[in-house]
């Protein structure tokens, strides 16, 4: 997978998948078990050896594939709160991204909290999942909510004030920012949304294609 863009269809797969999350939690409390999950093991893939690397390979992206091929196509309008949430995350981790202090402050954090556990697995991720939604929304919280204007969430009042719909919100944006990174590291730019939307369109069906022949 030489393909410059197939790298930046994967890393903005990873960014859509837990934008999706926000406003599922905003409106109704509650999101996809499997996107959350997947969206939390990210944030622990540091130093991943391979763009897929940072998901556990390209089929834990597949819904965050199909859902940017919508938000690329035309039918945008009931897409538009992940769009929000989605160029919300990626403006302000251009930002991050030039904050060496935050980055390494993130970094440290990280790793004291993946520190209190044996591995961060999918049974770790499954059983800890409130704790470490309280852990990681303290890291956006701290770090990276203070660097550029506040990502405005909307939603349901009564699921806006729990505290733990919020800190899943916040821990679904932490996931947002970390495929973000990746996004930018891979050669992703906002340009390429205005010039080059064909081209990762087709690159997400190549790799949704490949998905598809490998189930």
């Amino acid at each position: 997978m030489n393909n410059k863009y197939h790298h930046i269809a994967i890393a903005l797969a990873g960014a859509t998948q837990s934008a999706i999350l926000v406003p599922q939690l905003a409106n109704t409390g509650i999101c996809s078990a499997a996107l959350y999950e997947q969206a939390i093991k990210s944030i622990f893939k540091t130093s991943p050896k391979t763009t897929d690397d940072v998901y556990d390979g390209i089929k834990n992206v597949k819904t965050g594939l199909q859902t940017l091929i919508q938000l690329l196509s035309s039918g945008q309008k009931e897409q538009t709160q992940i769009i929000r949430y989605l160029f919300g995350a990626l403006s302000i981790t251009s930002k991050l991204l030039k904050n060496k202090d935050a980055l390494d402050k993130i970094d440290q954090r990280l790793k004291r909290i993946s520190g209190l556990y044996l591995d961060i697995n999918d049974e770790t991720v499954s059983t800890n999942i409130d704790d470490l939604s309280y852990s990681l929304a303290g890291i956006y919280s701290d770090f990276v909510s203070p660097i550029s204007t506040k990502i405005k969430v909307t939603g349901k009042i009564e699921f806006l004030q729990n505290s733990l719909v919020q800190a899943k919100v916040r821990t679904a944006l932490l996931g947002c920012v970390r495929s973000a990174i990746l996004w930018y590291q891979v050669g992703g730019s906002r340009f390429q949304f205005l010039f080059s939307r064909k081209r990762i369109c087709e690159a997400a069906q190549q790799l949704l294609d490949q998905i598809n022949r490998t189930n």
